[in-house]
């Protein structure tokens, strides 16, 4: 199987590469020591990047094409899903080894945690189903039919929901953790791929790739609120720590766009201009880490302006479809 099909399934566009200079380094707050984690698709192995010096500090060799990425505090592991491979490898934050290899039915696309470290959930693209496993000796817990092609996961903040976009359904599923059942289907609009839930849990936010559209979800309502019109094909989205703006990459724009969740209805406040093809996204301290596909580069963006800091150079195509980012305080990393 393609990986485009694994993608958003949209023609890659021929880009001259961006020459971009670094700007000054961000200044962190006192106590964060954030580290990324970015999955490379086309050189099939991890970067690791050291948050307060924005340097590549470790690679890490995984399975073929890696796409999602959930990095896990408090069990202490990432897991990283290979389609072309069809496993997820595991590695420890500490040592930063892959320590198991878990073999995957049909191809493991999008995935993700439970806020306790506990669960492992992996959407299989193919198979349409929702696998979940526990991280501790990684047997398989569930096998949950959901939509067709199955793709971003998100989980409410206390854990007791998950969502899983189901792409060619034109929908996200509603899974009970303690059941794992699906208790509900919410239409969205054409083809959602990626997933955000807000840290406030009052949204949920499903990215039609296909409607160049995000749809704005009452997470405890399960209805939709907006219809949101974004730039080309959206595809990663992260949240400021209050749940109150959400930023969306826009791959065949090189946009990110900024929605104000606060607003009645919620409205896009913004347009930053970004690396080419941007992917995975993630909120940090201040900033935004934004994956650049065609770049090969992460892009730090100043969450207040929008500007664009410096670049991580990182590996081949890198996605960083997930959660990648991981801050422990100065005080844990040093023990």
């Amino acid at each position: 199987m393609s990986v485009c099909r694994l993608a958003s399934c949209l023609p890659r566009r021929t880009v001259a590469r961006r020459t971009v200079l670094a700007l000054a380094a961000f200044a962190l707050p006192a106590g964060a020591a954030p580290t990324a984690y970015i999955t490379n698709q086309g050189s099939h192995d991890l970067s690791v990047i050291d948050g307060e010096r924005l340097a590549v500090v470790d690679r890490i060799a995984v399975g073929r094409s890696p796409a999602g990425i959930a990095v896990s505090t408090a069990s202490g592991k990432a897991f990283v899903s290979n389609p072309d491979s069809a496993t997820v490898s595991v590695i420890d934050l500490a040592s930063h080894r892959v320590t198991a290899t878990i073999p995957m039915e049909g191809v493991p696309l999008g995935i993700a945690t439970s806020p306790d470290g506990s669960r492992l959930y992996v959407a299989a693209w193919q198979t349409d189903r929702l696998n979940v496993f526990a991280t501790d000796d990684y047997r398989r817990l569930a096998s949950i039919a959901v939509g067709r092609s199955p793709a971003g996961i998100a989980l409410s903040p206390d854990g007791a929901t998950v969502f899983v976009a189901n792409r060619d359904d034109d929908t996200v599923g509603v899974i009970d953790a303690a059941t794992l059942t699906v208790t509900q289907t919410i239409p969205v609009g054409r083809h959602p791929f990626a997933l955000g839930a807000s840290p406030s849990g009052r949204h949920l936010l499903a990215l039609n790739v296909y409607g160049d559209d995000v749809t704005v979800i009452d997470a405890q309502g399960r209805t939709p609120l907006a219809t949101l019109a974004v730039g080309r094909a959206p595809y990663g989205v992260a949240f400021d720590d209050t749940g109150r703006r959400a930023f969306v990459t826009n791959q065949q724009a090189a946009s990110v766009s900024v929605i104000d969740l606060d607003a009645e209805p919620p409205r896009v406040a913004a347009t930053w201009t970004t690396a080419e093809y941007p992917e995975g996204i993630a909120y940090d301290a201040g900033r935004l880490w934004v994956v650049g596909w065609m770049d090969d580069v992460v892009a730090i963006h100043d969450i207040a302006s929008g500007q664009r800091l410096r670049d991580v150079a990182v590996g081949r195509n890198p996605r960083g479809f997930g959660a990648f980012l991981a801050t422990t305080s100065r005080s844990e990393a040093a023990r």
